[in-house]
């Protein structure tokens, strides 16, 4: 099922931001699979009606909020690309954008690399196939200019790229990380480079 159009009018507008608010709040502190439609009204002021209105049932909601926030997350990545025309300077913006993202987002962060329900991913699908073709394409140009990068598809240059940072993430994010995210920018930095050009000299 697709998700509900996003252009309501601007009247319905803080009531949809205040229910995505709140529906956060509520998937962070108790989980996806124990939060309530009635949880999510109660913690946003909303009446059941409302909610149903915006998003329909909570699949919705939680779709909507992972493809929201997941398009947040690339327009950041996208305009750091944008912003670095030398190779090296654009890869090591690229993972100290990740962790600044994650470090002011860490709500937002823990629910992306939570979801897992097969119900939120079947609704945010086709929402999200479009906006990740936009968004691999337009990283697949930036890469493919450069000849310092190694030519692969995304399903391996994500892993070279932001795999440690993505770790380290988890790890910060669960209060299992001694390092900070600003510590760890400068290593993490580095270390995607050299990935990233290893690949490239063994092919």
């Amino acid at each position: 099922m697709p998700l509900p159009p996003t252009g309501a009018g601007p009247t319905s507008q803080p009531r949809r931001a205040a229910i995505l608010t709140a529906a956060l709040r509520c998937f962070v502190r108790q989980g996806y699979t124990a939060t309530t439609v009635e949880d999510i009204c109660r913690a946003s002021g909303a009446s059941v009606g409302s909610v149903y209105h915006h998003f329909g049932g909570k699949d919705r909601i939680a779709a909507a909020l992972y493809v929201e926030s997941l398009a947040d997350y690339q327009a950041g990545f996208l305009a750091t690309l944008r912003a670095h025309d030398d190779a090296r300077a654009g890869v090591e913006a690229l993972v100290r954008h990740h962790l600044r993202w994650v470090r002011e987002h860490p709500d937002v962060a823990r629910f992306v690399l939570a979801v897992g329900e097969t119900e939120v991913l079947a609704a945010a699908a086709s929402e999200l196939r479009r906006r990740n073709r936009a968004f691999f394409a337009a990283v697949g140009k930036w890469f493919a200019g450069h000849s310092e990068l190694p030519d692969l598809e995304p399903d391996l240059l994500e892993p070279l790229l932001l795999g440690p940072a993505q770790e380290f993430a988890r790890h910060w994010l669960a209060g299992r990380a001694v390092t900070t995210p600003e510590q760890a920018e400068d290593v993490l930095a580095a270390a995607a480079w050299r990935a990233l050009t290893t690949t490239k000299e063994s092919r």
